[in-house]
Formats: structure tokens, sequence, C-alpha cells
């Protein structure tokens, strides 16, 4: 609770600039198979550069997370990209990318 509170209140003071550090707070609320499975909570750091690079680390529940990513606008694209990794005790990663077309 300690950690949420700090997140609202860092980002309350903090102002919005298009880079620099930065703090986020996560929650995933989890199901397998439609039935609850698990709540894991995230407290980030991370730093946003004015190329639209990022990445971000911090306390996870029962370990720790790290993400690095990027966002890219061409024209009428979006390019997003971002490599996740979640370490409680055996690492596990996903890299996703998500390409958006604008009318």
């Amino acid at each position: 609770m300690k950690a949420i509170i700090t997140a609202i209140v860092m980002c309350i003071v903090t102002t919005t600039a298009y880079a620099g550090p930065y703090v986020e707070y996560k929650h995933e609320h989890q199901h397998k198979d439609w039935k609850f499975d698990k709540n894991t909570q995230h407290l980030r750091l991370g730093y946003k550069a004015k190329n639209n690079l990022y990445f971000e680390l911090g306390p996870m529940t029962n370990g720790y997370s790290y993400e690095a990513g990027y966002k890219v606008k061409l024209n009428r694209f979006t390019f997003k990209g971002k490599l996740e990794t979640k370490d409680t005790g055996m690492a596990k990663s996903k890299l996703e990318t998500e390409i958006r077309y604008n009318f």
C-alpha cells in the first residue's frame, strides 16, 4: 500500500516532460481459463529519452521486473515494441510489437 501511495504522489508532484525520469505503478490481475489466478504489483523507475526509447526497472511481487521499448510515428503509422522480463527466481520474458495505421 505504501508503494501505491508513493507512486501516486510522485505522479502528481512531477510534471509531465517530453524526456526524463519517471515512476510507474502497474497492477496485473491474472486469469487462467477465465478463473482468477493471481495479482502482481510492480513499482518501476524509468527513463524516457527524446528519441522515444525508454527503459524501466524495479521491484514486483516476489521479484523484479525490467522493460525496454520504443515508439515511432511515421506519417499515419505508429510502431511500438517492448521487451519485458519478470524475474521471480526464474526469468520469464516477452517481446511485444504493435503496428497501427490511423485513417
